[in-house]
């Protein structure tokens, strides 16, 4: 089953072999020509299994998936459809020697090593953005830069030292540990496919066709991957916006785009200029933001839809203004029957969603915010996984550190340190050592004991692992054996909270379930996978406004958005030109602050709305602000461009007096009945 395509996309299906390049607009289908793409070489004999598409996040991996089956039925099953470290890590469990069991450290677990690291940099009374720390070595690692070249280079900060030193210590631990973090999962088998001529071969002939969804979101690593993998064969299809790429601080390069032909000689580019999303006042507004600016491959959106609302520009009187405009539309489109679903705020900055989320809370108005932990981020899960890892790959410091001492068992900073020295006098890991505490004469007898239950509960969980026990058995029984559901319910503040935190744990139940992991080997993978769900992969919250940072709003529509913060200093930011010393680069780049702007704008189906305040609440008296630059639009036609003025202090008619006191004290009886 096909759907109908615009000339533009049945040029970009029908393309024959060779690499192309399709720049997809925003709302321009992409989506939809890279499914038809695989439809088609499907329709013309090329085996589902022999064709790859790789994204950056699981969701939009499994809407592609649902997406294809639609399509082709059952062949959709069996195109490989990943992310790039979910392919890396498959590449790296198929390549490993059986007998080196591997784990892949997130975020938390790399901050957590990296703060043992720093532990030996002594600087008496400092403490260190480690982010700042992480970011610089992942921007390196992206890079393809080793330690050594790193070291090499002259610093231009005391962070860009601190990486330096970080770097190497950090490389050896990973090593020791038998640990890789996310840039490894691309790193290691780029290394691989490049010395190892077997393993080339071999994933090359598993991938005759590959396709590569948000290419300019790639750095130079997952560039030189993908050329790895698709050979001189070179049939690759890359979709993606250099219009959109808004990921340069954390190593994506808008140069694999712009230099795609020098990439991949002989390649074909097409371009989808044909919006589905956004009524015309929207485009005409987001094309101005580009236009003028240097750009590879210029665009220029257009949509058969005509008509609809003037974009409206809003000057509020102050922040507190700004809120109170943002917050009043809301309600009134809800009144009116509005899906809040159908409703975005979108912000440059974290700080200023603080505001409108306190305002929605006190309206009863539910939301949901874009960038929040996911259920697999939650403490008690990471605990459960945690006493998971440690069963199959006991060399996993930052798990043990993790869960020693959870549920508390006397362990403190004094006994792990002893434990420490006891491990490094002997060369031995650090479970190794907890298994020896009896060894060591100034831990007390009731801490050995509690080692001893906390060494029972791990080998008791591998012997059920090795006994291809259900993996979701094997974590029921880590629970009842830790009582987690008990000490969650002691340290709730209240039962609604008590019982949230248990939700998670049956969520991820439910995940081990679906999985039907029993081997060792299947078990390791499945951990591998919930490492690599990412934070925006959150369950579907129903009917809720969505609150979200530009970043996070990429991929996502809505019928009416109202983009806040549009003052100078906010978007661009403020560190365009004033860079802090946690900053990776010298400066954050202007010409991405305005793709970040144009993103914003495109996330509008109908209504938008560019909110601004004239004067800002912060530490001190209220500041004055400038308008961002990018409201710097020329003249329109009439019907595509309102200003307007907004002020908070103006009397309310007595009608809207009684509705709103109506309605705080309907959310006070609310908030008292929870």
């Amino acid at each position: 089953m096909s759907f109908p395509l615009n000339p533009a996309q049945k040029a970009a299906v029908e393309h024959d072999t060779g690499p192309a390049l399709v720049l997809a607009g925003a709302g321009s289908g992409k989506t939809r020509v890279i499914t038809q793409r695989i439809g088609r070489l499907i329709d013309q004999g090329t085996l589902p299994r022999l064709i790859t598409a790789l994204t950056f996040t699981n969701k939009a991996a499994e809407e592609m998936h649902e997406r294809l089956v639609a399509l082709c039925g059952e062949a959709g099953r069996e195109v490989w459809i990943s992310t790039f470290h979910a392919l890396g890590g498959e590449i790296m469990r198929q390549t490993m020697p059986k007998n080196e069991p591997f784990v892949v450290y997130d975020g938390a677990d790399t901050a957590g090593l990296v703060r043992e690291i720093m532990r030996d940099f002594k600087t008496p009374d400092r403490r260190y953005d480690v982010g700042a720390i992480i970011a610089r070595i992942s921007h390196a690692k992206n890079a393809m830069c080793s330690p050594e070249e790193l070291a090499a280079q002259a610093p231009d900060s005391e962070y860009d030292e601190l990486a330096q030193w970080v770097f190497p210590r950090y490389e050896a631990a990973l090593k020791r540990l038998r640990a890789f973090d996310f840039d490894d999962l691309i790193l290691w088998p780029l290394k691989k496919l490049t010395e190892d001529r077997e393993v080339r071969d071999r994933w090359r002939a598993k991938i005759r066709y590959m396709l590569v969804d948000e290419f300019q979101d790639t750095n130079r690593a997952q560039l030189m991957m993908v050329k790895a993998l698709v050979g001189e064969r070179g049939n690759v299809f890359c979709v993606g916006d250099d219009d959109q790429s808004i990921y340069g601080w954390r190593g994506a390069d808008i140069g694999n785009v712009i230099d795609f032909g020098k990439h991949f000689p002989g390649a074909k580019t097409l371009a989808l200029e044909q919006n589905y999303r956004s009524r015309k006042p929207v485009l005409d507004v987001s094309n101005s933001v580009m236009e003028g600016q240097v750009r590879a491959f210029p665009k220029k959106l257009f949509t058969d839809k005509p008509g609809g609302p003037p974009v409206k520009i809003v000057d509020t009187d102050s922040s507190e203004g700004e809120v109170k405009f943002v917050v009043d539309g809301i309600q009134k489109l809800v009144q009116e029957g509005y899906k809040k679903r159908e409703i975005g705020v979108l912000y440059r900055s974290n700080q200023l969603a603080r505001a409108v989320e306190e305002a929605l809370r006190l309206t009863g108005i539910p939301y949901r915010i874009i960038g929040g932990n996911s259920v697999f981020e939650r403490r008690e899960v990471k605990d459960l996984i945690a006493y998971l890892r440690i069963s199959l790959h006991p060399q996993d410091e930052i798990a043990v550190r993790r869960v020693v001492n959870y549920p508390t068992r006397g362990v403190g900073d004094v006994t792990l340190a002893r434990l420490e020295r006891f491990a490094l006098v002997r060369g031995i890991t650090l479970f190794s050592a907890i298994e020896r505490a009896g060894e060591i004469d100034d831990i007390n007898a009731s801490t050995k004991e509690s080692l001893r239950n906390f060494v029972g509960i791990v080998k008791a969980t591998r012997e059920k692992i090795h006994a291809h026990t259900a993996l979701v058995d094997v974590a029921k029984s880590v629970c009842g054996a830790i009582k987690l559901k008990e000490d969650i319910v002691a340290a709730g503040p209240t039962a609604v909270a008590a019982a949230k935190r248990w939700t998670n744990v049956e969520m991820l139940y439910r995940t081990l379930e679906k999985s039907d992991a029993k081997t060792p080997g299947e078990v390791s993978q499945v951990l591998t996978r919930l490492t690599l769900r990412f934070a925006e992969e959150e369950e579907d919250q129903g009917d809720r406004v969505t609150l979200s940072t530009l970043h996070g709003s990429k991929g996502l529509e809505f019928g009416t958005v109202y983009f806040i913060g549009c003052d100078e200093g906010i978007i661009p930011h403020s560190r365009t030109e004033n860079p802090k010393a946690t900053d990776v680069l010298a400066t954050i780049d202007g010409t991405e602050e305005r793709r970040l702007f144009y993103v914003g704008v495109t996330r509008a189906k109908e209504h938008l709305y560019l909110v601004r305040a004239k004067t800002r609440s912060g530490k001190g008296p209220p500041r004055a602000t400038t308008p961002s630059r990018f409201l710097a639009f020329p003249k329109f036609p009439p019907g595509t461009l309102e200003r307007m003025s907004y002020d908070s202090q103006a009397p309310l008619p007595p009608q809207e007096i009684a509705a709103q006191a109506r309605k705080f004290r309907e959310s006070l009886l609310a908030l008292k009945k929870k």
